[in-house]
């Protein structure tokens, strides 16, 4: 008996062990995985979605519903070329999976093939007349092809009862609103959320219905609802403080806002998003006072202090913002931590701006040192060397740059420039045409273009590159201003100043049209009538630091007498006033002080501009001049010197050569 009962207990036990085994084959592995798949889709974990069900297709490579579900993946991951291959391999494998057809057909639709999307949903209604994504798909299909009355009458015999999904709800509501049928509309939208009562596109779009109607209250309580719904969600606060705001409830929207931000107060995004919603209705005191506290309960935020940074540039508030990014630098002591590196480039970046080359450089340096293959700290000292006529370091740095990003386009321009700097003509044009392969339509390829058939003096290659964009768009006004200043380059003033009058005739009161006159008088030596130019714009744009700038330096060189003299130099202050630090107006300060005699004043200032700007030709001649007035001839040398070594030619170019050869 008990040798019965050890036989027995043996053969359960190899069952069990076969059994097992069978439980963990192929079949089951797969189906776990699709599975496992499936739900990580459903929890919007879609880079794990992917690899479960990509393991279920390397079990089944013809495993119809893995492929769907890859194509679903693809689609919420903002891939729709994967999606349609996935969509199209599951049919492929399984001609009736309708959800792959339903998935299909949107599709076509989409891409205006209209037909081919009605045939699929007709191929699936033909075998499932009440399948409810078809049905839909057959009414967006009607009403793509303009079939109103059509696409009513489907939905209105299925919506709310073989069609309850909210798409259904959604496409029937919007038949109703182009028929101007608002009652039925509202109706349609409620009864969706009778049947769907989480349905955020459906609260949503009622919302935005009612908003349309004056129906504030009632928008402001389904917004109220979708909060509840998705507590976490900040574009709907957004929407909800947006709602309060413009209906004049501004103290309800910062309320909604403060219980958005006190709910989350270590989630640096909520601040900046509080902020931004702020600084979109022009309150940017607010905004800042967000983003400070922030900052207080977010001690070592690099994302809160980059985002009060940018507001304090936007508000021109410039040692603020640098300030602000200085701070940064303080948090992190690794040098390659990548909040330093964003925090370096963007220094670079505003020190760029300000023609303070030398400084841009310093931080683009320590960056490429820790991340040699950084493409913005590149593309940065590209643009710097390219400013420096030093086209051969622009080359390395720039081909660095579409290396790493081959997408991007400024890079190729950048780059392209620096060969035509080189005097690389050839290899100037095949990286435009490799920059056009990637984008066929850039306006801003096509304008490069335009300029390097000019530096070619192909004039009439580079006035059809011009007329190809102004075709397009026709407003385009830099463009046009393009074809001035090829007009000018072509020694045809007349043609050019038609152009630019042109553009002042459009926009009167933009600043190009004055400061492009302005330029062309410059260079065919009309003094009076390039200054006349500038002080049209003081008094159409007298904010504008470049143009008081420039209306200051031309005052100083070419005015009459010591009244010209003596408003450049308020013109000046205010420049320096509107735009700190700035060496180029450092240097009209400093050289409106040697037109004056007060040399200690212009050594003072045309100092700070070298500083800033060492390798600057006009600064180093106008530098040399003062300290030759002041009796300081070894100084003097060496800035005309340094002066005269550039390869770039500049106005008084032939002073600072007869200066120089008067020092002994």
């Amino acid at each position: 008996m008990f040798a019965k009962q050890r036989i027995f207990t043996g053969i359960v036990a190899v069952l069990v062990v076969l059994i097992t085994m069978a439980c963990s084959g192929p079949e089951q592995k797969k189906v776990k995985f699709y599975n496992k798949g499936k739900t990580l889709y459903e929890k919007g974990d879609y880079i794990k979605a992917r690899l479960e069900l990509k393991n279920a297709i390397q079990i089944d490579t013809k495993y119809a519903d893995a492929y769907y579900m890859l194509g679903m993946v693809a689609l919420k991951s903002g891939d729709p070329g994967g999606a349609y291959g996935s969509f199209s391999k599951a049919i492929e494998l399984s001609p009736r999976h309708w959800d792959a057809q339903v998935q299909l057909g949107k599709f076509l639709l989409i891409s205006g093939k209209a037909d081919e999307a009605m045939d699929r949903a007709d191929l699936i209604l033909k075998n499932e007349p009440k399948n409810e994504d078809a049905l839909i798909l057959k009414g967006a299909v009607l009403l793509k092809k303009k079939n109103i009355d059509g696409a009513l009458r489907l939905l209105e015999s299925v919506v709310g009862r073989e069609v309850r999904k909210p798409d259904g709800y959604l496409l029937l509501a919007s038949l109703y609103a182009q028929k101007v049928e608002a009652q039925n509309a509202e109706k349609t939208l409620r009864e969706g959320l009778k049947t769907n009562g989480k349905s955020i596109p459906l609260y949503l779009t009622l919302a935005d219905f009612y908003l349309k109607h004056k129906k504030t209250d009632e928008a402001v309580g389904l917004l109220q609802k979708v909060v509840e719904i998705e507590p976490d969600a900040a574009q709907h606060r957004l929407a909800l403080a947006g709602i309060y705001w413009e209906s004049g409830k501004e103290q309800q929207a910062a309320e909604v806002l403060r219980a958005f931000l006190s709910a989350g107060p270590k989630k640096e995004g909520r601040w900046i998003q509080v902020a931004n919603f702020y600084v979109s209705r022009n309150r940017p005191a607010d905004a800042e006072q967000q983003l400070k506290e922030g900052v207080r309960q977010n001690g070592e935020s690099f994302q809160i202090r980059f985002a009060l940074s940018a507001l304090y540039l936007s508000t021109n508030r410039p040692d603020q913002a640098v300030s602000t990014l200085q701070e940064c630098l303080g948090l992190e002591r690794d040098a390659a931590n990548p909040n330093i590196i964003h925090t370096k480039n963007s220094l670079a970046k505003f020190y760029l701006s300000r023609q303070d080359t030398d400084k841009a450089k310093k931080y683009v340096d320590e960056v490429i040192k820790e991340s040699p293959k950084n493409v913005d700290a590149n593309y940065i000292r590209g643009i710097i060397d390219l400013r420096k006529n030093e086209g051969v370091k622009a080359v390395s740095s720039l081909r660095t740059v579409i290396s790493e990003r081959p997408q991007f386009i400024p890079g190729y321009i950048s780059l392209a420039d620096a060969h035509a700097m080189n005097r690389e003509m050839n290899l100037a044009l095949d990286t435009l045409q490799s920059a056009l392969k990637i984008a066929p339509d850039s306006r801003d390829v096509i304008r490069a273009m335009g300029r390097l058939y000019a530096m070619q003096k192909d004039f009439k290659q580079a006035e059809a590159q011009y007329r190809k964009i102004l075709d397009a768009g026709p407003k385009d006004l830099e463009v046009r201003a393009d074809l001035g200043d090829l007009m000018v380059l072509a020694g045809d003033f007349k043609r050019a100043e038609g152009e630019y009058t042109d553009i002042k005739r459009r926009v009167p009161n933009h600043p190009l049209s004055y400061v492009k006159l302005s330029a062309m008088y410059i260079a065919q030596k009309k003094w009076d009538r390039a200054i006349a130019e500038l002080e049209h714009l003081q008094r159409v744009q007298p904010d504008l630091w470049s143009s008081t700038n420039d209306l200051a330096y031309l005052l100083s060189e070419y005015g009459r007498g010591k009244k010209d003299l003596d408003r450049a130099l308020v013109l000046a202050q205010k420049a320096q006033a509107l735009s700190h630090e700035n060496p180029s107006i450092s240097d009209t300060l400093g050289w409106i002080y040697y037109r004056r005699g007060e040399v200690n004043q212009a050594i003072e200032w045309l100092g700070k501009a070298q500083a800033r700007n060492a390798g600057n030709p006009v600064i180093n001649y106008h530098l040399g001049m003062a300290y030759l007035r002041s009796g300081n001839s070894e100084k003097a040398k060496g800035y005309l010197k340094t002066a005269l070594v550039s390869k770039v030619g500049f106005p008084g170019k032939d002073e600072a050569e007869k200066a120089l050869s008067g020092i002994h």
